[in-house]
């Protein structure tokens, strides 16, 4: 977390935190920033998008991320969203402050809300799926422009696609096949790197990507995941245990399995996935199982 190390060079981390232009604020934040009480900064694992610290007061833990390489999201509209899902009683990551350093980057400030769940179970699979489930039931009423953006949903996932015309042919007909409904909330980036467990509860973080979209599209990303980076039986786990919550008609997910597989697939060609040595041999298997894809999307 070098641009917060560098500030703190004979100051308390409070002045750290003091320097940062807060433009949404909790008590918390405050006695925070004002508490003669020590802090401690302890990175965690960085993100594409940004740095991460663990922030430790006592027996209270927090957690600040700093935008600060070449993602720049609306920092302010996530911290909106956190703050209505919460007051839903979402499993999200409780929002603090949000602001910006002096270079300009955005930071937001939440609690700690445990470690990345490394171990699955259908129990787990069912306090997971549950969360999902109930982000996909609130209604977004009330939210859309203040705390809930509505994109183009091939301008958002499929940025770059326009140098694969092949792949940008199947995306097309793809989509204009799929019967979007583009009216509840979806997280964008459901997997489990991005929900974490903490004496058995279990929250949804990083909402870099929540915004209006079709929750079929969402849970099929989830499940695509789960069944290249784990296991197809793993994936069907995950998937029965929404739909005890959440019903979906037999077959409907399959044209948005194909959607989730290409972006997938476009994500690899443009900036590389994470892979094992029988990552490729799922793609492709995904690819042949599903009627709506052509194994062309592979070269």
């Amino acid at each position: 977390m070098n641009q917060l190390e560098g500030k703190v060079a004979g100051k308390t981390m409070n002045d750290s935190l003091a320097e940062i232009e807060w433009y949404e604020t909790d008590p918390i934040l405050n006695n925070l920033i004002t508490s003669r009480a020590e802090l401690t900064f302890s990175p965690l694992s960085p993100g594409l998008e940004a740095d991460v610290v663990k922030i430790t007061q006592g027996e209270k833990h927090f957690v600040l991320k700093v935008w600060n390489k070449r993602s720049k999201p609306d920092v302010l509209r996530q911290y909106r969203l956190l703050e209505a899902l919460h007051c839903q009683g979402i499993r999200v990551s409780e929002p603090i402050g949000y602001g910006r350093t002096e270079t300009g980057d955005s930071v937001l400030l939440t609690r700690y809300h445990g470690t990345t769940v490394t171990k699955v179970s259908p129990s787990i699979f069912k306090e997971i799926a549950a969360v999902l489930a109930d982000i996909h039931r609130l209604s977004p009423d009330g939210l859309e422009g203040r705390a809930l953006a509505r994109y183009d949903f091939v301008g958002y996932f499929f940025p770059g696609i326009e140098a694969f015309p092949a792949m940008k042919e199947e995306l097309i007909r793809l989509v204009a096949s799929a019967d979007m409904k583009m009216d509840r909330i979806i997280h964008g980036d459901f997997h489990l790197g991005n929900i974490l467990e903490d004496n058995g509860q279990y929250t949804v973080i990083d909402w870099t990507n929540g915004q209006l979209g079709d929750p079929r599209y969402d849970l099929s990303w989830a499940c695509l995941l789960l069944r290249i980076y784990l296991s197809e039986s793993k994936s069907l786990t995950f998937l029965y245990k929404y739909q005890e919550k959440m019903p979906i008609a037999p077959g409907e997910l399959e044209i948005f399995e194909a959607l989730a597989c290409l972006r997938w697939l476009l994500l690899d060609r443009i900036a590389g996935v994470p892979k094992h040595a029988d990552t490729m041999k799922k793609v492709r298997k995904i690819v042949r199982d599903n009627r709506f894809l052509n194994e062309s999307v592979l070269i």
